[in-house]
């Protein structure tokens, strides 16, 4: 497997969204997502440079950047999400001025990359709506929109929980002696460690050891 090597200026993105992507899920902004959008451009075109090659496809290509994603942690991100932000980058200019257009409440809370490539598509469609008779049906647009919202963030929440679980907050005596001590240390950090001192210890003890 190639290691991937980044020049400062790309590290230096790279590391911002990595940031943003781990707070993001705590705290969703647009900036968040841009600079996560930033920062996977960035390893994709230094994954391009590296590789020799001016198409992002190919097994090799694959195989690089699927494990530059994991390694990252970007991979935790849907490929579609990523896609789709790619697009909100690739038209960022247009994008942000129609953001400027919205309201404030709207704006601070059309974020998600899913949300506002929708949102600012359908906005250039509503010209070519009004020459088909569809003028007077804004009111239902918008509500659809506003169900799609609402439907992406409850499949955002039950992702984010889905993933604290297969994080390891849960185990059971079944799972390996490994599994059980990388659930612990992902759910209680400090206490796990002390815990396994007091285990080390105690397998050194002389004393009768309990059934």
């Amino acid at each position: 497997m190639q290691s991937v090597k980044l020049d400062h200026d790309t590290e230096t993105l790279v590391t911002r969204g990595r940031e943003a992507w781990r707070s993001l899920k705590n705290d969703e902004t647009w900036e968040k997502w841009i600079a996560i959008g930033r920062a996977i451009e960035a390893g994709r075109t230094a994954i391009m440079r590296m590789l020799h090659t001016n198409q992002p496809k190919g097994r090799t290509w694959s195989t690089v950047f699927g494990a530059w994603l994991e390694d990252t942690g970007f991979a935790e991100i849907d490929k579609g999400v990523r896609s789709r932000l790619q697009t909100c980058l690739d038209n960022l200019t247009e994008i942000e001025a129609w953001r400027q257009t919205l309201g404030l409440t709207l704006r601070l809370q059309l974020n998600h990359p899913n949300a506002v490539l929708r949102r600012w598509q359908a906005s250039r469609q509503a010209p070519a709506d009004k020459g088909n008779g569809t003028s007077g049906r804004p009111g239902l647009r918008d509500e659809v929109h506003r169900l799609q919202d609402e439907l992406d963030a409850a499949q955002r929440e039950i992702s984010r929980l889905q993933r604290s679980y297969d994080d390891g907050n849960d185990f059971d005596w079944q799972d390996t002696p490994e599994e059980i001590a990388k659930a612990m240390l992902r759910a209680y950090p400090t206490k796990a460690k002390r815990v396994g001192a007091a285990i080390l210890a105690q397998s050194k003890s002389t004393a009768k050891k309990p059934r």
